[in-house]
């Protein structure tokens, strides 16, 4: 027994011995990614950064354009968009901060094709296009309760739960993503003034219930294909957890539940990047390909038309 032992235990010191290190050679193309997401009401942004290889440690590079436009295909409105450079948020100190491009004036319409057209220095025209979906209504949002955890480990923990009610049609939705915020105004004190501050948090979802399935996504709440809803009328109860000092605001909190009517791209990139980002860190993982609609480079120009309803959280 003692001879095989040595025997076993020397063959692993000579297979160890003769390991070597081999330098993949792989050419890699740090193409452009471009982020863009517009809806109706809201603020075009576009991000540019640059792509990195899959096992780099990097921090992300950040990149400028000559010129970035958007054009309505409706109207032929051509709107450039202007460089906005990242700001530190005292309030949120691990609120990650970079720079993007935008416009303020640019109104997005429902049911109309927008193009965009980005111009990099070295690189070849960049380009890609978008339709908006039409508008779905929340038909109602109400809070079931308010109150904190009784676990003495989780100090300033409180839980929601809530109803959210909306109506299907297969006509004018495609997919939905429904998101949550939890909003508090938090004193701060100025040279003339006393100031409240508007403080946004994401909750932690618990749970979902709902006669359709849905997947969790990689930002926030949860992404539901419209293929797998029935048409007609649809509850959701949920419950949430965030962190919460009733000290910290001298008002009530509110939560904010919004129901994003999403375009097919839209969907298609936040449902894989969800399901890429949840294996990364196993290697017997299925590789999982996030698709883009960038000409001449990667990432996403979607769409999505929300509906937005507020409850003022008290207990």
């Amino acid at each position: 027994m003692l001879i095989r032992s040595t025997a076993i235990i020397l063959l692993l010191l000579l297979f160890w011995s003769c390991e070597e290190v081999v330098d993949l050679d792989i050419d890699f193309d740090p193409a452009v990614v471009v982020v863009s997401e517009v809806a109706p009401g809201r603020e075009v942004r576009v991000t540019l950064s640059r792509a990195r290889p899959i096992l780099s440690q990097s921090p992300t590079e950040y990149i400028t354009a000559s010129e970035i436009t958007v054009s309505n295909r409706s109207n032929e409105q051509v709107t450039q968009l202007f460089l906005h450079e990242p700001e530190k948020d005292t309030l949120n100190q691990n609120l990650e901060r970079f720079p993007f491009y935008f416009s303020e004036n640019l109104e997005i319409a429902s049911s109309t094709v927008y193009d965009l057209n980005i111009a990099v220095d070295g690189e070849a025209p960049i380009s890609a296009s978008t339709i908006i979906p039409e508008r779905v209504d929340i038909q109602s949002l109400t809070l079931l309760d308010f109150s904190e955890n009784i676990d003495p480990r989780d100090d300033d923990k409180f839980d929601i739960n809530f109803e959210l009610r909306f109506t299907h049609n297969d006509r004018t939705a495609q997919s939905y993503h429904l998101v949550f915020y939890f909003i508090y105004l938090v004193e701060q004190e100025t040279e003339t003034d006393t100031v409240f501050i508007p403080t946004v948090q994401i909750p932690t979802v618990e749970n979902i219930a709902m006669n359709f399935p849905y997947t969790f996504d990689f930002e926030n709440g949860v992404l539901i294909k419209g293929q797998d809803i029935s048409e007609g009328n649809h509850r959701v109860e949920g419950n949430l957890s965030v962190n919460f000092n009733e000290n910290r605001s001298p008002f009530p909190p509110e939560l904010w539940v919004e129901l994003r009517n999403t375009n097919t791209d839209y969907q298609n990139y936040h449902f894989n990047l969800t399901r890429q980002l949840s294996q990364r860190d196993s290697i017997l993982s299925q590789a999982i390909l996030v698709p883009s609609n960038i000409n001449n480079g990667l990432g996403v120009f979607s769409g999505y038309n929300p509906d937005l309803e507020a409850v003022r959280l008290t207990n």
